[in-house]
């Protein structure tokens, strides 16, 4: 056979090999156990949680049945769940992972000779946010061979004091998706902005600035496809000024960014209170919802029904 020939069939075999290379599943917490993970502590409980535990918001985003969450008994509970060892045997190390913002408190944790090597938290940093999951990767190329565990740790107590994960493979693909934030710039012309919204959408942080400075701050689950309903935001007294509209952690083009629009009324305003299920007694505010579940008002000093 001519030797360049067989060089090439060489080389396409290598690229082949090195393409149909399989991720490796180290953990995804589907069995009605832990298996041979280490638990200590209450917050992992007996075994993976089937998704969203008792007094805890929706968890969505993680694959399969089952999750390791460490919210068994409530924010106040605390342990760790560790991996027995494993080879690093290729580039990445993927997760799903949601939860509290509290480095070395509440956090993934990926340990070579018994040293934290790369770590992780949930995104959750205040009261709202949402228990969504969402992929994380660690580049760990340069620990090929090496062995290491997986620790996941729960030492918070307190607001997000907890931490979700699951689907933990290694492969030679990144599968988190770069977030960065998307912007549209208008000038405020109307007295309102309407803005659609979809009921367990990724809460996002919306800025608006105007001169670079940040006068309007909320989080929002923007509808990419058809909303829920509209919700809206005074703007009147910036009339005439150019604004920015900032959506953070955007993994794309968002046509719920696009849908954001100017007028001098209230979307469907005309059905506020006309709702079947909206309570009649207490008060309630015309969107949204709050926390106060005598639905008090205070004003002049004094709460009214």
């Amino acid at each position: 056979m001519n030797r360049s020939i067989l060089t090439i069939l060489l080389v396409c075999c290598s690229v082949s090999i090195t393409q149909a290379a399989e991720d490796i599943l180290i953990a995804d917490f589907e069995a009605k156990t832990y298996g041979d993970w280490k638990a200590a502590g209450e917050a992992f409980g007996p075994g993976p949680a089937k998704g969203t535990l008792a007094g805890q918001m929706n968890v969505s985003g993680f694959e399969g049945k089952g999750l390791a969450n460490s919210y068994y008994k409530g924010d106040k509970a605390t342990g760790t769940l560790t991996s027995p060892p494993f080879e690093i045997q290729r580039k990445y190390i993927n997760f799903l992972i949601g939860g509290g913002a509290h480095p070395g408190k509440a956090c993934i944790n990926l340990l070579v000779d018994d040293k934290i090597v790369r770590t992780a938290t949930g995104p959750n940093d205040r009261p709202g946010g949402s228990e969504a999951l969402d992929w994380h990767s660690w580049d760990v190329s340069d620990l090929s061979g090496k062995t290491a565990h997986i620790q996941i740790v729960d030492q918070a107590k307190g607001g997000w004091g907890h931490i979700n994960i699951d689907q933990i493979v290694q492969g030679d693909k990144k599968s988190a998706v770069e977030k960065v934030p998307e912007s549209r710039e208008m000038v405020f012309a109307k007295k309102y902005l309407n803005m659609p919204v979809k009921h367990g959408a990724a809460k996002r942080t919306m800025d608006i600035l105007i001169d670079g400075k940040i006068v309007r701050q909320f989080v929002i689950e923007l509808a990419e496809g058809e909303p829920d309903y509209w919700v809206w935001l005074n703007v009147s007294e910036f009339k005439g000024k150019t604004a920015t509209l900032k959506l953070n952690a955007s993994a794309g083009k968002s046509n719920g960014l696009e849908k954001i629009y100017q007028d001098d009324a209230i979307k469907d305003a005309d059905t506020f209170y006309k709702e079947k299920n909206r309570q009649q007694f207490h008060f309630s505010s015309r969107r949204g919802w709050n926390n106060d579940s005598n639905g008090m008002v205070y004003y002049d000093g004094e709460y009214h029904l």
